[in-house]
């Protein structure tokens, strides 16, 4: 029984919201004027005809060359990048102690006995 009555507040609930409209419905946005409007097609550019060549936007040939040289540059930093590995300091500093070990005339057997 409760759990009918439960079902039944709920169903009105939800019936009472379902019909409540808000008092402002926002239609346009600031710059609908501004934008053209919705044609069907892929990015709102209709299909070229056969032999006809696509025109660049004003801010393509920008982008692109921009990403080109960001992605090369990076790639020539990376590529030249200083090789800070803990795994090459210490082989660095362990061959610096051999040759100073070696050059001060010490074998590493005489120290073990």
């Amino acid at each position: 029984m409760a759990a009918r009555c439960l079902v039944l507040r709920c169903a009105r609930l939800w019936s009472r919201n379902s019909s409540f409209k808000p008092a402002f419905i926002r239609s346009q946005s600031m710059l609908s004027k501004e934008r053209e409007p919705p044609n069907g097609f892929l990015f709102n550019e209709k299909p070229l005809r056969p032999g006809e060549k696509r025109q660049w936007e004003d801010w393509e040939a920008i982008w692109y060359r921009w990403w080109v040289i960001m992605i090369v540059g990076g790639g020539v930093l990376f590529y030249f990048k200083p090789d800070t590995s803990p795994n090459t300091w210490a082989r660095q500093e362990a061959l610096k102690r051999l040759a100073e070990s070696s050059a001060a005339g010490i074998d590493e057997v005489d120290e073990e006995e």
